[in-house]
């Protein structure tokens, strides 16, 4: 066939267009094929598609972008943020890259890079959640306290009723020795989700910081009752009770769940017991005493 009037294509025309669209073909079989292959878990194939699909069009975005997610699948950050770079100059203005980087960055330890990447997908999307919660708990790490605050203030904007930030928010507040913001944090975070144990457990130690003890024993042994084996609020009550001189009967209601811990894992909190500062008071107690006697004569120490 040669070119004419009527305007049909020449032979090598043809061959071209259909070279052309067998490509197109071949890289929506790729792609989709990737995309079936990481919703399945099967990461390391879907990335062997994705690699196939880059052949055949190495500037795509979306096959670089989701690369960039597979390889975060496989905990390769670093490749994953290459991914990620490839895409940004593509579309450089685009949120997800941008934020999902930050996400690779974090996990690296690269905190100030993963903020950068956090802050210029904030540009794009100022009233996205997540990038303001990443970015939190980023500044979290690296100890920029009132800037990880003020992210969390921000996406609980967002999103008033999120347990995460609430939660989070504490854990910062907390650290911070800032004791009765943390424990505001953490109660609005179990008016979300009443039935956490962290939360409930991070509780007691806020008010145990701040010798609120009747408070703090009341967190504990809601902790206890989401995880009735877990012997470290008993333990906490204990502390709470041997600390807190207004209680008559403290020794006995220490010794009590000190019995409790103990019966739970004696290996671990036998030392622990015969360590903690908390129990200076009543550390010469006889029934004090007892209890630690009979747990080491029951044990390998």
């Amino acid at each position: 066939m040669t070119s004419n009037e009527s305007g049909f294509s020449t032979d090598t025309q043809a061959t071209e267009r259909l070279e052309l669209i067998q490509t197109a073909g071949d890289y929506l079989d790729w792609y989709q094929r990737a995309t079936v292959l990481r919703h399945a878990g099967r990461y390391s194939e879907a990335l062997a598609s994705y690699d196939k699909t880059l052949e055949l069009r190495p500037n795509d975005y979306w096959a670089w972008y989701h690369r960039g997610n597979v390889l975060a699948d496989l905990k390769r950050y670093s490749e994953a943020v290459a991914s990620y770079d490839k895409a940004l100059e593509i579309k450089p203005n685009d949120y997800w890259a941008w934020y999902h980087r930050g996400n690779a960055l974090a996990e690296l330890k690269r905190g100030e890079a993963a903020i950068d990447s956090y802050d210029r997908a904030l540009e794009l999307r100022p009233k996205d959640y997540w990038g303001w919660y990443q970015r939190g708990n980023v500044l979290d790490d690296l100890n920029r306290t009132e800037e990880a605050i003020a992210s969390y203030d921000k996406a609980l904007k967002i999103k008033p009723n999120d347990y995460w930030a609430w939660y989070r928010r504490g854990e910062v507040l907390r650290h911070a020795r800032r004791y009765s913001e943390a424990a505001a944090s953490y109660q609005r975070a179990l008016e979300i989700r009443s039935d956490d144990y962290w939360a409930w457990y991070r509780l007691g130690l806020t008010w145990q910081e701040i010798r609120d003890y009747d408070r703090a024993i009341a967190s504990f042994k809601k902790a206890s009752g989401l995880k009735p084996q877990d012997p470290e609020p008993h333990y906490q009550i204990a502390c709470c009770y041997a600390s807190d001189e207004n209680i008559p009967d403290r020794v006995d209601r220490a010794i009590e769940f000190l019995q409790h811990t103990l019966s739970l894992d004696s290996q671990y909190y036998a030392e622990q017991v015969a360590n903690e500062s908390q129990f200076a008071t009543i550390r010469e107690d006889r029934r004090f005493q007892s209890l630690l006697k009979s747990t080491y004569d029951r044990s390998d120490f």
